[in-house]
Formats: structure tokens, C-alpha cells, sequence
């Protein structure tokens, strides 16, 4: 009798971001592939888009209608001129759209899908702490992701994404250190002593509040001001590009400058409020992540404004992850192969 061939569980780390869903695996040896999904959709309205062809558009119908999923929905968001749909705002699920849930379970799905020779296995997922400037929490989100991925088949487990960096960037300090993860929802901080989490918590801003401001500011959508943040945008240049272009960067310029700002006085003083002993033996890194800190010259003006406040923990040194679209997945990653 033939028997099938037994298969391998595969252990996955998966970031689950507002604007970026990516997941992280092993691939042999030390090797780890990356996957990933702009965590974006457009539902498709018969007509304006006519009768398209859609096996070559990544898409999902559920019930009655169509949707198109990922970096082709924003494509074609910017191309009509109209505002892509979010499965998740602020860094949870999105209340605001009743298939928020059901389209993010369909990338989920693609994302983390075993291959043919494999079954799911442990998938440490992340999750932003509770923001400190709002009343939300991160509970619903949380056990709907834990539903979620439970359902295809892993034993899914969470994890504070800024946590996850401080395992991907600091086996060099011992996995001790602090981590600030400028996402597009929140941004979120960790610290972290010899793996221990010692605080968690987040800010209520993001990229998605600089794209939201500027669009007001300009009379534009914020998936255009995001599209030409992402194309070698430097937070102190903004005379290139046409007109429009040049206006636009010259708002972002203005925003980026006020959330680094906020972010760095915000968290000085939440460090400083907690009731806690953060009085390490020695100095431990300070890593900043997520995709918001890609712009050119975040780094030099976080520098700038940490020198303009009362820090109370002595750092050892200021960093850039080596990969900030990657680094939480390959964080959860590293949590996930530890049995």
C-alpha cells in the first residue's frame, strides 16, 4: 500500500501590519524567506472598471463581490484616482468596514499558506501594545487574529512587535535594548532586558497620519502622498518633482519632522512616568524599525530631537534595523523556533 509522504511543519513568524502583512520562514541552513502583501484592497465597481480580466489581478470574491487585493488594488487606486480600503486602522483591525475581517483572513491565508511538502506549524504573529493616547486596546484584534490563524491550521501564538525587534536586531546585547517601531498605524515601544519585556506601549500616530495630513493640507488622497513617500523621499529635500510633487513633499517634510518630534518627547516622558527601576547594569541600544523610518534622514533627526530632551535610560548607541520591513517577522520568526 502506498503511503503519503509524511509532511514538515513549518514554524512561521508573521507581521501583521497596517500597511504591510509579512511573514518570515526557514529555508535551510540560516537561510529565511520573505513574503509579503500590502495590507490594502478595492472593491470593484462594475462601472468604472468595465469587464476586466482578472486572472492575472490579485483578487478574492466573497459572496457577491469582488475585491482587489494587495499592491494591484493600489495600483489601481492611484491610476482612478480613488482611496484603497484598509483591513486594519491604527494597528488593529479596522471597525469601519464590514469585510475588513473576511479580506484579511484571504491574505492571511495566501501569506502563510504551507507549501505542498509541508503543514503549518507554530506562527508567532505580532501585535501592537495598547496606545496610551486612546482608548482602544489591543484585545479584539488579538484573539481575532488568534481565530484567524488557528482555523488554517497553526498553533498561533502573539507577540508585541517591537519585542519581536529587539530578537531580530540585539542578540549582540544579550537581546536587551529599545525598540521603536514607526509603523503606519501606531508606533509602537519596547523595552527589553535579556529578553524579558520590562514596558510596552504605543502612540497614536503613524505614516498614516502624516499621509492623512498632508492630503488634507494639498487637496489630495493620502494613497497619493503615500506613493510618493515610498520613492526616495528625503525628509529635508523637497525642491524635486513637479509642482504638485514638490508641495506635496514639502508638507511631508513638515509632518515627518512633528511625529519624529512627538514620538521622541512623547516616549522620554512615558519612560520617565513609569513607576519601574530602568536602571540597567550598562547601556543598551536604542533600534528604530518600520516602514515609516525608511524616508532619508529619520535617523539623523531622531538623533537631533533625543538630544533636545531628558532621556532616562543611558544607550549604548542609536541604530537603524538592518531590515525594517522584515525585522518584526524575522523577530516572531526567532520566537516561533524556540520550543
Amino acid at each position: 500500500m502506498d503511503h503519503e509522504p509524511q509532511k514538515t511543519a513549518v514554524n512561521i513568524g508573521l507581521d501583521v501590519g497596517t500597511m504591510n502583512l509579512v511573514a518570515a520562514r526557514p529555508r535551510g541552513g540560516n537561510q529565511i524567506e520573505i513574503t509579503s502583501l500590502r495590507n490594502v484592497f478595492l472593491t470593484i465597481n462594475q462601472t468604472d472598471f468595465g469587464q476586466m480580466d482578472l486572472s492575472k489581478i490579485s483578487h478574492a470574491r466573497i459572496d457577491d463581490t469582488i475585491f482587489i487585493l494587495s499592491s494591484d488594488a493600489y495600483n489601481f487606486a492611484n491610476i482612478f484616482g480613488k482611496r484603497v480600503s484598509r483591513s486594519m486602522q491604527r494597528g488593529m483591525i479596522s471597525p469601519d468596514d464590514i469585510n475588513s475581517t473576511d479580506v484579511l483572513a484571504v491574505m492571511l491565508r495566501e501569506l502563510t499558506a504551507p507549501a505542498a511538502h509541508e503543514k503549518a506549524g507554530k506562527c508567532v504573529y505580532s501585535v501592537p501594545g495598547d496606545p496610551i493616547n486612546s482608548k482602544s486596546n489591543v484585545l479584539y484584534h488579538q484573539n481575532l487574529l488568534q481565530r484567524v490563524l488557528s482555523e488554517l491550521g497553526y498553533e498561533a501564538e502573539p507577540l508585541n512587535e517591537s519585542v519581536a525587534i529587539i530578537y531580530a536586531e540585539c542578540s549582540d546585547s544579550n537581546f536587551s535594548g529599545i525598540s521603536i517601531s514607526f509603523g503606519a498605524g501606531l508606533t509602537n515601544v519596547a523595552v527589553v532586558y535579556k529578553s524579558i519585556p520590562v514596558l510596552e506601549f504605543a502612540l497614536g500616530r503613524g505614516g498614516d497620519w502624516i499621509d492623512d495630513n498632508v492630503a488634507v493640507a494639498v487637496g489630495t488622497i493620502p494613497n497619493r502622498v503615500s506613493a510618493i513617500k515610498e520613492k526616495d523621499f528625503y525628509i529635508t529635500r523637497f525642491n524635486e518633482g513637479k509642482k504638485r510633487e514638490r508641495k506635496i513633499r514639502e508638507a511631508l517634510g513638515y509632518y515627518y519632522t512633528n511625529l519624529i518630534q512627538f514620538v521622541v518627547r512623547s516616549t522620554a516622558h512615558e519612560l520617565r512616568a513609569r513607576d519601574l527601576d530602568l536602571s540597567f547594569p550598562e547601556g543598551i541600544p536604542l533600534v528604530i524599525s518600520g516602514g515609516t523610518s525608511l524616508a532619508g534622514d529619520f535617523i539623523d533627526l531622531v538623533r537631533a530631537n533625543l538630544r533636545q530632551v531628558e532621556w532616562p535610560i543611558e544607550l549604548s548607541d542609536i541604530r537603524h534595523a538592518h531590515d525594517p520591513l522584515s525585522c518584526v517577522a524575522q523577530g516572531c520568526l526567532i520566537k516561533a523556533m524556540k520550543r
